[in-house]
C-alpha cells in the first residue's frame, strides 16, 4: 500500500469520496452528492491512497452570527469519515490539520455540530483544538394532543422558498437578540433543504405561518418523516412575541396530533423561546449537542468582534494562552501603554466567540490581567461581550 496524502478535495474525487461517504452515513444518490461538491461554499479535507479516498471531511462555509450585528465566516465539518482499515491511526488528525492551512483565508474558524461527550468521536475535535461554545437539550412533548391547536394548512417546501424574503424578515426580528445561527442570507432555506444531512435524513419540510390582513407574525418550520416525531427546526416569532410563540407551537402540536407522533426540538436552557415549549409540555432530556470552534487566524477574528472602547483607544490588548499569544486589539497609532489577557486556549476561543462572560472569571483568578488598570476589565468585557445564542436545528449540518 502506497503512503497517505492530505489534501483539499478536487472534484476527480467525487466517485470514491462518494463511496466512503456512503460506506458510513445513509447513502445518497450519486448526483445529488456530485452537485452539493460542486458548490463553491462547499469543500473537504481528503485522505488519498493509492489514488482512492481513504477519509474525509467535507466543509461547508457559512456566514455565522456570533452576537447581534456581528457576523464571521465559519467552515462547518460535516459527515466525517474514515475507512475502516485506517481508523485510530491519526488520519482524521492529520485532515485536521491539512485544513485549518488550505481553509485559513477564506474563514474565521473551523466549526461542528457534535454531541456525544464521552465518546471518541467527540475527543477528537476536542484533542485538535476544537472548543464547546454552546450545549443544547433535547426536550420532547410526547402527549402533543393536550395543548394542540390548529391554525391552518401548513407551507411546503417551494412555498416556503417562495416567501423567502418574509421568512427571513420575521427570523431577524425573533432572533435580533442573540446570535448562534446561520445568517439568513438570500437562498439559505433553498440551500438548507437540499443540503447534504437532509438528503441524508430524508422526510419534508413545512412550516406553519400566521398572519393578519396580510401582516405576517411568525413561523414555524418543521421536518416530517413519516411514523417519527415531528421536529421543530426554526421558530421565529415577530418581536420576540412569546404568546405568537405558543401560537405557533400549539398548531405543531395539532399537526404531530394528526399524524400520532410526538414533537422534538433541541433548545439552549437560556434560550428565550425555552419557557414557552416548557410550558406547553416540552420535557427536557440530557444535555446533547454542542457547537464547537477552532479559531484559524486568532487576530483577524478579534479585530471583527471587537467593539472600540474609547477607554482602549491607544491600549494595545494582547491575548496569551499556553498554545496561543496574539494581539486582540492595536490601536491606529502608537500605543500609550499595554495589557495581556493571559487565560486557557478554550476561555480564549469561547471569549472570541462572544461566549464567555470575562469579569467573574477575573474575579475567580481563572483568567488574568497582566498591567490593567481600573476600568480596563469592565472595557474589555464591553470590547467581546457575551452573548447568548438561539441554536436553530435547521442550521444541522
Amino acid at each position: 500500500m502506497g503512503a497517505i496524502s492530505i489534501r483539499e478535495f478536487q472534484p476527480d474525487d467525487i466517485e470514491s469520496f462518494h463511496a466512503l461517504h456512503d460506506a458510513v452515513f445513509p447513502p445518497v444518490p450519486f448526483e445529488e452528492m456530485r452537485r452539493w461538491m460542486a458548490r463553491d461554499d462547499v469543500t473537504a479535507g481528503v485522505a488519498v491512497q493509492d489514488g482512492r479516498i481513504v477519509g474525509e471531511i467535507p466543509l461547508h462555509i457559512r456566514r455565522f452570527v456570533l452576537r447581534p450585528g456581528v457576523s464571521v465566516r465559519v467552515a462547518f465539518e460535516h459527515s466525517v469519515c474514515v475507512d475502516e482499515s485506517m481508523r485510530g491511526e491519526g488520519v482524521g488528525s492529520r485532515i485536521q490539520d491539512a485544513m485549518k492551512q488550505f481553509i485559513r483565508d477564506r474563514v474565521e474558524a473551523l466549526t461542528v455540530y457534535r454531541g456525544g461527550e464521552r465518546t471518541a468521536a467527540y475527543n477528537h475535535y476536542d484533542k485538535n483544538g476544537l472548543t464547546d461554545c454552546c450545549y443544547m437539550r433535547g426536550w420532547v412533548n410526547s402527549a402533543p394532543e393536550s395543548v394542540a391547536e390548529a391554525i391552518g394548512e401548513p407551507l411546503d417546501a417551494p412555498a416556503i422558498i417562495e416567501r423567502e424574503q418574509q421568512f427571513a424578515a420575521s427570523f431577524a426580528s425573533a432572533n435580533a437578540h442573540a446570535g448562534g445561527y446561520q445568517q439568513r442570507d438570500p437562498g439559505f432555506y433553498e440551500i438548507a433543504f437540499m443540503q447534504l444531512e437532509a438528503v441524508e435524513l430524508g422526510g419534508e419540510y413545512a412550516a406553519l405561518a400566521v398572519e393578519e390582513e396580510g401582516r405576517p407574525l411568525g413561523h414555524c418550520i418543521v421536518r416530517l418523516i413519516e411514523g417519527q416525531a415531528v421536529r421543530v427546526l426554526e421558530l421565529a416569532p415577530r418581536g420576540r412575541d412569546l404568546a405568537m410563540a405558543a401560537r405557533l407551537l400549539r398548531g405543531v402540536c395539532a399537526l404531530a396530533t394528526d399524524r400520532r407522533v410526538a414533537v422534538s426540538v433541541e433548545l439552549h436552557d437560556g434560550g428565550a423561546y425555552t419557557p414557552v415549549f416548557e410550558a406547553l409540555g416540552f420535557r427536557p432530556q440530557p444535555r446533547g449537542n454542542m457547537i464547537m470552534a477552532c479559531p484559524l487566524d486568532w487576530e483577524r477574528l478579534a479585530n471583527i468582534v471587537w467593539a472600540p472602547q474609547s477607554e482602549l483607544s491607544t491600549v494595545r490588548v494582547r491575548v496569551w494562552t499556553p498554545q496561543e499569544e496574539f494581539v486582540a486589539h492595536e490601536p491606529g497609532g502608537e500605543p500609550t501603554r499595554e495589557i495581556t489577557v493571559e487565560m486557557k486556549h478554550h476561555q480564549a476561543v469561547r471569549w472570541l466567540m462572544c461566549r464567555l462572560n470575562l469579569a467573574p472569571l477575573v474575579a475567580q483568578e481563572i483568567v488574568m490581567i497582566r498591567g490593567a488598570r481600573p476600568g480596563d476589565l469592565e472595557a474589555l468585557s464591553r470590547a467581546i461581550p457575551f452573548s447568548a445564542w438561539e441554536y436553530q436545528g435547521i442550521d444541522h449540518i
